[in-house]
């Protein structure tokens, strides 16, 4: 790559001079199933908007990371009693066939395949789904189905295109480690990076100098270059007492974070995090592929159980819901900077 790869999510509303102003380049960018009833038939309202969506955001001057469909999706859902719990929904089409057959597995392949040639010039790299080793994500698969399709959907779209970067991510739990271990000992299979998602200080324990550790740790294991295709650090949210976090109550229920770092959830500390992080990502440039902030924008309402007043999924962007810079945004831009010249620096 000419570039460390610079990356977010974002609406499809997002400014994209706004977004290249904090020195993005690239987007994360999903499609859905394409075909409405059988393979290579008819294509889908949805995967026509997403393809336009690509279309539109490379005339903007932005590169693609490209997401395959996942087979669904878990969202909290409240009880009679006020509890939440996870909830699975399926969204793949019955065209596909049934998980973790071997019509599935053929079906996901020859997808990937169209999808690397449809969007041929449009979309530069993949992500195959998302955290397969999180129920949440993987829904019915258990690890060893979930390598099987990362393994196939790989071979439909490098066997397609072999330019294309494919890889995979992880949640980076306990469980990724089978992954890790499946996935990059196999030489069959045709991946180009290490992906990981890891929210150090939020979701997990740590802060943004624990990177510095899982990076090495991750080449080390795998011999690739690592892609961080989420990090961040929710500017919003209590901390939870001891006894809370021992009850491992749903944090959509209690609207306070297991883990803090710095002096708690804040814009502020949001900054200063994102500042530390660019400076582990310097020191990691030579091992590292490039990263994805998880988000451009906050969101008006939490997606997986609706409620606005949730910290869980509305307030990690750099900009605020109406698009106003938060002090990260500013930490960000001057990372990024340090990272790039850092970068090019090793290289002349």
């Amino acid at each position: 790559m000419a570039k460390v790869i610079i990356g977010t999510s974002a609406l499809p509303e997002a400014d994209a001079g706004h977004m290249k102003d904090a020195g993005i380049g690239w987007l994360r960018h999903g499609f859905p199933y394409p075909f409405v009833e059988r393979p290579g038939g008819e294509l889908s309202e949805r995967y026509v908007k997403a393809r336009e969506g690509a279309v539109r955001r490379n005339s903007q001057g932005l590169q693609l990371m490209g997401v395959t469909p996942g087979l669904g999706i878990g969202t909290m859902q409240q009880d009679e009693r006020g509890n939440y719990h996870l909830a699975w929904r399926d969204h793949y089409p019955t065209w596909m066939g049934r998980p973790a057959t071997p019509e599935f597995l053929r079906s996901y392949r020859e997808m990937c395949a169209f999808l690397a040639d449809n969007l041929k010039g449009l979309v530069q790299m993949w992500q195959i789904a998302n955290e397969l080793e999180i129920p949440q994500f993987a829904g019915p698969l258990n690890m060893r189905q979930a390598c099987e399709l990362v393994i196939e959907a790989a071979r439909g779209l490098k066997g397609t295109d072999p330019e294309l970067i494919v890889g995979t991510n992880t949640g980076g739990s306990t469980r990724s480690y089978y992954l890790y271990g499946r996935l990059y000992a196999d030489p069959s299979a045709p991946l180009d990076y290490c992906g990981v998602d890891q929210y150090y200080g939020t979701w997990q324990a740590g802060g943004p100098d624990t990177w510095r550790e899982r990076l090495q740790e991750l080449w080390d294991l795998t011999g690739l270059p690592v892609l961080i295709n989420e990090w961040g650090y929710s500017s919003a949210g209590g901390v939870a007492p001891p006894e809370e976090r021992d009850s491992r109550a749903p944090i959509c229920q209690t609207h306070r974070w297991r883990n803090a770092w710095g002096e708690g959830h804040s814009p502020e500390v949001q900054a200063e995090y994102v500042r530390v992080a660019h400076d582990v990502f310097c020191e990691k440039r030579g091992i590292l592929l490039g990263a994805f902030f998880y988000r451009w924008e906050d969101q008006a309402v939490c997606w997986q159980c609706g409620r606005a007043d949730c910290p869980v999924e509305t307030a990690w962007g750099l900009v605020d819901v109406q698009g106003n810079p938060k002090p990260a945004f500013h930490a960000f831009k001057e990372g990024v900077r340090r990272l790039q010249s850092c970068w090019e620096s090793e290289r002349e």
